[in-house]
C-alpha cells in the first residue's frame, strides 16, 4: 500500500465493485413502509419496562456520600448496568428511553418529591426509591394521567402500588411542579432542562435515518432502482428530505438517507431483517469508508471495539471475503458472541473473526496478526457529539454510561483527560503491530483533548521510538489523497453535531514513504560501519580515495584493497579505479599524461651542416 502515491480517490466516487452484483428483482418481494407523519414511537410502558428502567437508572447514578444525598437510593452504581433479559428490541428501547428521561429530570423530580412532602405521608424504602422516581417521571410527562394497560402484559404488584400511591398525592406533587415552572418561567417541562440537553433533544427528533447497503447481497444501483420503482424520489439536497424521498450520502457511496418521519416504520422491516440494508449511525460509515480508501485488496483489518458488530460487518464487506480477515476485539460473553455471529451471518459476511481479548491485551507478535495492515480504533469516548443517545446506544452497543453523560450539560474535565489517556494507550498499542500501514481513529467527541491532542501526542510517541527511526507516521485527511497542508488541522475530518447528523472526529495516521538516500549519506554510513574504512569522498578526476588521516592512511587503504573498485557494480572498462569516466574527465586525464611542464621539456636543436 502506497498511501502517499496519490492512488487514493475521494470516497464519494461510486466504484464498480459497489455498483455491480445483483439485479433489483430480488428486492421486489418486499415493500417499503408507507410514510405517515402520525407514526410515532409507542409510549405505553408495561410494568416490566418500569422495573427494568428503575434498575438501569439506579445503576447509572453517580456515587455520592450518604450524608450529601438529597434522596437515598438502595445503591448507586458505577455505570455497570445489570444484565437484563429483554423480551424484544422494542422493550429494550423503551427501557433505555425511560431511564434516560429520568436521568435528565432527576434533579427536578427529587425537588418535587421533597417540596410536596411526599415522604412524610408515604414513606418509601430505599429499594423502591428508584422505581418511585421513574414512575413519577412518566406521570409528570403525562400530566399525571395513568397510561392505559399494555395488552398481553403481566401486572407487577409493586408497580401498581407505586402508581396508586403517586396518584393519591398528585395534587401536592402537581402543585410543587407548578411552583418550579413558575419560578423558572417554563411553559413546558423541557424548558427546565439545561440548554445543551434541550438542543440535543431537538436535534434527535429531526435527525434523518441512515442505512448502508449490504453490497454482498445487493448493489447500491439495484437498491436505488428499487426505490424509484416504489415511487420514492431521489433528492440532491438533504434539506428537501420529506415524505417518500431519499438522499445518497456524498462521502459514503453505499449510504442512503431517509426522512426522520420514517424512523419507526423502518424498524423491523424485512429489508433490514434479511440483511439487505443495515440501520447505523453515519459516523461509523465514515470510518469504514476511510478504511476502504487506504486498504489494499489483500491484507487484514483489526477493529478495537466490536459493539453490536455493525461497524465490523460494514468494513468487512469492502474486503476480499476469501483472502482478507477483519478481527474484532471486545466480545465479553458467550451471549455477545452469539449475537454478533448471528448478525454477521445474516448479512452473508464470512471474514469477521471475533476476539474475546481486550485490544490492549493482544500480542502484536501473534502469527494470526501477521497480515494486519490497518487498525480501526473506535474508543469509548465522551460521546459529546451524539444527539440521539438511545438510538446510538441501541445501534452501536455502547455502554449505558452514555445515557448518564449525555443527560448532563457537560462532562467533568477530569473525566475528559482520563478518556484521552486511554485513547493514547490504544493508539500506542496499535503501533506495535509489525506490518501496520495505517490507523483510522474515530471519536464522537467535540473536545480537542480527545481528538487533536491525542493525535499529536501519539505521532510524537511513534516517531520517537528507537526501533522506528526509518518508519515514520503522519496524519492525512481521511477522505482525500495525501497532500501537504499549511496547518495540521486541515488533515482531520470533523463533523459538527447538528439536526442532520451526530458529530465526530476522524483521523488517519499512515506510514510515510521512505525517502531515497543521497550518495554521500550512503558513503558516510559505509565509512561509519567500517565497510570502506574512513572514506568520505572520491576525487572525480583521479579516482583516488580521499581519506581522513593524510597520505599514510590513504595509501594503506589503497594497498589493502589492491586498487580494486570500491563498489561491486563498477566493473566497466570505461572506468578508472571503479569510477565512471565521462568524456570531459577522459580529455583532462589525457592532457595530464601527454603535456609536459615547461621545465621538463627538452629543446631539440637542428643538426649542424656537414
Amino acid at each position: 500500500m502506497d498511501f502517499a502515491s496519490g492512488k487514493l480517490q475521494r470516497n464519494f466516487n461510486v466504484t464498480d465493485n459497489i455498483l455491480r452484483r445483483h439485479s433489483p428483482t430480488e428486492l421486489r418481494a418486499h415493500s417499503l413502509p408507507n410514510v405517515s407523519p402520525s407514526a410515532k414511537q409507542s409510549t405505553e410502558y408495561s410494568h416490566q419496562v418500569y422495573v427494568h428502567a428503575s434498575q438501569v437508572f439506579e445503576s447509572l447514578l453517580p456515587k455520592v456520600d450518604r450524608d450529601k444525598e438529597v434522596i437515598r437510593y438502595a445503591q448507586r452504581g458505577d455505570g455497570e448496568v445489570p444484565r437484563i433479559h429483554f423480551r424484544d428490541e422494542g422493550s429494550k428501547r423503551q427501557t433505555y428511553n425511560l431511564a434516560f428521561t429520568t436521568l435528565k429530570y432527576q434533579q427536578l423530580i427529587e425537588t418535587v418529591l421533597i417540596e410536596s412532602g411526599f415522604f412524610i405521608q408515604h414513606p418509601v424504602s430505599d429499594e423502591d426509591q428508584s422505581l418511585v422516581t421513574v414512575i413519577l417521571c412518566d406521570l409528570m410527562n403525562r400530566n399525571f394521567r395513568l397510561p392505559p394497560p399494555v395488552p398481553n402484559s403481566t401486572a407487577i404488584p409493586i408497580v401498581t402500588e407505586v402508581q396508586e400511591t403517586l396518584m393519591k398525592a398528585r395534587t401536592k406533587l402537581n402543585g410543587a411542579l407548578a411552583r418550579n415552572r413558575i419560578k423558572h418561567q417554563a411553559l413546558s417541562l423541557d424548558v427546565l432542562l439545561p440548554e445543551k440537553v434541550r438542543e440535543k433533544d431537538k436535534c434527535s427528533s429531526t435527525m434523518p435515518i441512515y442505512v448502508w447497503v449490504n453490497i454482498l447481497k445487493q448493489s447500491v444501483r439495484s437498491v436505488i432502482s428499487y426505490l424509484l420503482e416504489q415511487q420514492y424520489e431521489q433528492v440532491r439536497d438533504m434539506e428537501k428530505l420529506e415524505g417518500k424521498t431519499f438522499y445518497l450520502d456524498p462521502l459514503c457511496a453505499d449510504v442512503l438517507v431517509f426522512p426522520a418521519s420514517t424512523k419507526e416504520m423502518w424498524r423491523g422491516h424485512p429489508l433490514l431483517e434479511e440483511g439487505y440494508l443495515v440501520l447505523q449511525d453515519r459516523t461509523c460509515s465514515l470510518a469504514c469508508h476511510a478504511v476502504r480508501t487506504i486498504m489494499e485488496t489483500e491484507g487484514d483489518v483489526l477493529h478495537t471495539h466490536v459493539g453490536t458488530g455493525r461497524t465490523a460487518a460494514h468494513g468487512a464487506t469492502f474486503l476480499d471475503q476469501e483472502k482478507s480477515n477483519l478481527f474484532a476485539c471486545g466480545v465479553d460473553s458467550p451471549q455477545h458472541v452469539q449475537e454478533v455471529e448471528s448478525f454477521v451471518g445474516r448479512l452473508g459476511v464470512k471474514n469477521v473473526r471475533l476476539l474475546q481479548d481486550d485490544f490492549l491485551e493482544l500480542d502484536p507478535a501473534d502469527p494470526k496478526f501477521k497480515n494486519v495492515r490497518v487498525i480501526l480504533v473506535t474508543p469509548r469516548c465522551s460521546r459529546s457529539g451524539v444527539n440521539n443517545a438511545v438510538d446510538f446506544l441501541m445501534n452501536e452497543g455502547e455502554d449505558a454510561t452514555l445515557l448518564r453523560d449525555l443527560s448532563k450539560e457537560a462532562l467533568q474535565t477530569e473525566r475528559v483527560y482520563e478518556l484521552a489517556g486511554h485513547h493514547c494507550r490504544l493508539l500506542q498499542q496499535a503501533f506495535k503491530f509489525p506490518k501496520l500501514e495505517a490507523i483510522v481513529y474515530l471519536t464522537r467527541s467535540i473536545y480537542e483533548e480527545e481528538n487533536e491532542d491525542v493525535i499529536l501526542k501519539t505521532l510524537e510517541y511513534a516517531n520517537s521510538l528507537p526501533d522506528n527511526k526509518r518508519i515514520r507516521f503522519k496524519s492525512y485527511h481521511p477522505m482525500m489523497c495525501k497532500k501537504e497542508s499549511d496547518t495540521q488541522r486541515d488533515k482531520f475530518l470533523r463533523v459538527q453535531p447538528s439536526e442532520n447528523a451526530n458529530g465526530c472526529f476522524l483521523a488517519v495516521l499512515a506510514r510515510e514513504p521512505e525517502a531515497a538516500e543521497k550518495p554521500q549519506d550512503v558513503i558516510a554510513r559505509a565509512a561509519a560501519t567500517g565497510i570502506i574504512d574512513e572514506v568520505t569522498a572520491i576525487d572525480p578526476v583521479t579516482g583516488e580515495l580521499i581519506v581522513h588521516g593524510g597520505r599514510k592512511k590513504r595509501d594503506a587503504a589503497l594497498t589493502r584493497r589492491g586498487n580494486k573498485p570500491i563498489f561491486p557494480h563498477h566493473k566497466s572498462n570505461n572506468k578508472h579505479n571503479g569510477i565512471p569516466l565521462t568524456n570531459l574527465v577522459k580529455m583532462r586525464m589525457t592532457e595530464k599524461r601527454n603535456v609536459l611542464p615547461p621545465h621538463a621539456q627538452v629543446v631539440v636543436h637542428p643538426k649542424p651542416f656537414k
